[in-house]
């Protein structure tokens, strides 16, 4: 699948977020555009504002102004499960997986999958072997490699268990993937790991918020890099056409967004 253009149609937006803790102003104004079928890295120095801004669009914070448009509609996060119903699962540095529990009981952790009930709904038990049926083919489909699906978590490398929250998110996912410092903490092989399954996460027709801190990653698998600079959108640039010294230097505000060249922008 080709990557993101710049015709490809608007999934995910924020026009002017503004979010104040006291005297201290996260976002100001803040901007923010996610296409279809694409991996959008969102990069910024500490005190960027990128923590903030993935937050508001995931639900956990309610910005202060502005507003956040899904499909070109208004649309209005009071938590994250406002957002997961809206089709948007966020991937968390701290994976929120449970150890002790088995791969496909991890995939289907708070939607597990009942059978019909002797009274109606009461009574109803798991569907363990729908779920489990369920998890193999979605392990299969973003190509996976894990050997049992009724292994424990705890059994499974860093990068494993990254990958099973990212499946978990793609698989219920219906607009957009947030993954925040997917590849954190991981070694090299396991990092690619990651960085592969996300591609295929994209390739599957679902476009990718990508925060990272690791440069050469986001070099790698991202379409556009939105860089957050002091609570607010300071460029978005192409990979493809700009360096990655002149992207920290952006991020940084070492070079300002108006001496960027005109072709290293996306």
């Amino acid at each position: 699948m080709t990557a993101s253009s710049n015709t490809a149609p608007l999934v995910l937006q924020a026009k002017g977020l503004v979010k104040r803790y006291g005297q201290v102003t996260a976002l100001d104004g803040a901007d923010f555009e996610l296409r279809a079928g694409e991996i959008l890295a969102v990069i910024g120095d500490n005190g960027a504002g990128k923590s903030s801004l993935i937050k508001a669009l995931s639900g956990a914070v309610v910005p202060d102004e502005g507003e956040i448009l899904l499909d070109g509609q208004p649309i209005h996060f009071r938590s994250p499960i406002d957002a997961r119903r809206a089709g948007i699962e966020t991937v968390y540095q701290d994976l929120a997986v449970a150890p002790a529990m088995t791969i496909a009981e991890n995939l289907f952790l708070g939607r597990e999958l009942r059978r019909p009930g002797f009274m109606g709904n009461v009574l109803r038990m798991l569907d363990k072997k729908e779920m489990l049926a369920q998890s193999i083919a979605r392990m299969n489909d973003l190509k996976v490699g894990i050997r049992s699906m009724t292994q424990p978590v705890e059994t499974l490398s860093g990068g494993q268990r990254q990958c099973v929250a990212v499946a978990r998110a793609a698989a219920f996912a219906q607009h957009v993937v947030i993954m925040d410092e997917p590849t954190a903490a991981l070694g090299v092989k396991e990092g690619n790991m990651v960085l592969e399954l996300i591609r295929r996460v994209r390739d599957k027709g679902l476009p990718v918020v990508l925060i990272s801190h690791n440069m050469p990653h986001v070099f790698e698998v991202a379409d556009r890099i939105h860089v957050a600079r002091l609570g607010k959108r300071a460029a978005v640039l192409n990979p493809k056409k700009i360096s990655m010294s002149d992207t920290v230097a952006v991020m940084t505000g070492a070079m300002r967004a108006e001496d960027i060249p005109a072709d290293c922008l996306a």
